[in-house]
């Protein structure tokens, strides 16, 4: 590998060869959607978060070139070839004949400053001469890229009308082997919805940098940081995202949380903790506990390991006629008060915090308690009280029907 590869790639992977990338090109093959209407805004906002590396179409590099001046910047990457193939029937003018052809070469995007180019490779596709058309394109790319010292970014995905799923995880397999073969750097791999099966295409890749392509947005930012985390967990490099950040209610926070998995190895869970920035309270509606109790079965399991509905720091009351009611804690600090030692204290989230060394076991916050909620853990001689898991609180987390929820409060 030429030494201008080498530097631009560590330029995208850094010391841990790790990446956040940033997609941004959606307008070339999509049009204007939300996110990438005003790129400018949304990419300041997105640079203040610290991705690795932004991917834009030529024109978007031309005009916001400004954006990646400095040391501290992120690399550019330049799509080089553009697609119908995302056209499906809610966007203008929807695809009859998925069709792919590059837009730039090599020279050019070196002539813009990219750090790296990103083309596809489509599996599936129908037309077998088109097919042999993307892969002679990519090809063609890879020379040039030697060439020039250019890093080529392959995106292989399944695409057209023999992909079906049974067949997903193999076609992405199949094309990222393809892509390996052909010469690419790295790889911008669609993730397959597990990291069983991930890590099954990250070996496929042969120790290529495999960078995660997340998808369409998820649910909630816990859910797009999962995926983050299981891409990790199965070997990846990183994760692209695209419309999970652009779109995001604050893109540079959602850099920084990717980042923190990414880079620091954080969980999900912690990261989600970690950005609630005040305190936090749990509410409780009666009318929708259905008296299942695995808001306390959950509790004792993320605590302990193992599932003791007597160790959980809730409870859940079985009332005749009137129903179930979970009871929690509601952060009233009469426990704090009582403490003879003051072992007790109010934690960043609103939760008590025990200071152990300080516990003389007396009882006194068990027996005050007005939910009775604290439990005395017998073994350890101290007491157990509701940290609110962190900032994410688990029984509220997996309560169907939302009888427990979590309320911020300022900060």
């Amino acid at each position: 590998m030429q030494i201008g590869k080498r530097l631009r790639l560590k330029r995208i992977f850094g010391e841990d060869g790790r990446a956040v990338v940033v997609a941004a090109d959606h307008g070339l093959m999509l049009g204007p959607i939300r996110g990438v209407v005003n790129l400018r805004e949304t990419l300041t906002r997105v640079i203040q978060g610290g991705p690795d590396a932004i991917l834009l179409t030529p024109g978007q590099a031309s005009s916001l070139i400004d954006l990646f001046y400095g040391k501290d910047a992120p690399a550019l990457l330049v799509r080089a070839d553009w697609t119908n193939a995302f056209r499906d029937k809610t966007y203008t003018l929807p695809a009859r004949v998925i069709r792919d052809v590059d837009t730039v070469r090599v020279e050019d995007a070196l002539a813009l400053g990219a750090t790296g180019i990103v083309v596809y490779l489509f599996m599936g596709l129908g037309d077998e001469d088109e097919e042999a058309r993307n892969i002679e394109m990519v090809s063609v790319f890879s020379r040039e890229c030697e060439k020039q010292g250019m890093p080529l970014i392959v995106e292989p995905l399944p695409m057209g009308e023999r992909v079906t799923k049974a067949n997903y995880v193999d076609l992405v397999a199949l094309s990222v082997k393809i892509a390996a073969e052909l010469g690419a750097d790295a790889l911008k791999v669609p993730y397959t919805g597990d990291p069983y099966t991930f890590e099954k295409v990250v070996k496929t890749a042969g120790g290529i940098p495999v960078l995660a392509l997340g998808g369409y947005s998820g649910v909630t930012v816990r859910d797009s940081l999962e995926v983050v985390e299981e891409v990790m967990q199965a070997g990846g490099s990183g994760i692209v995202y695209g419309r999970n950040i652009v779109q995001a209610q604050d893109p540079g926070e959602m850099v920084r949380l990717v980042r923190s998995i990414v880079h620091e190895g954080r969980s999900a869970l912690e990261v989600v903790g970690a950005a609630k920035k005040g305190r936090i309270s749990l509410r409780v509606e009666p009318a929708l506990c259905v008296g299942c109790s695995l808001c306390a079965a959950v509790c004792s399991l993320y605590h302990d390991g193992s599932i003791d509905i007597g160790r959980a720091r809730l409870r859940v009351l079985q009332e005749w006629p009137s129903g179930a009611k979970p009871v929690v804690c509601v952060q009233c600090g009469k426990c704090i008060s009582v403490c003879p030692t003051g072992a007790l204290k109010w934690g960043s989230k609103g939760n008590v915090e025990l200071e152990e060394k300080l516990c003389t076991s007396c009882m006194a916050c068990v027996e005050t308690c007005p939910q009775k909620v604290i439990v005395f853990d017998e073994k350890r001689n101290i007491p157990l009280f509701c940290d609110l898991c962190g900032g994410v609180p688990q029984c509220s987390e997996w309560c169907g029907t939302a009888a427990i929820r979590i309320v911020e409060e300022d900060a």
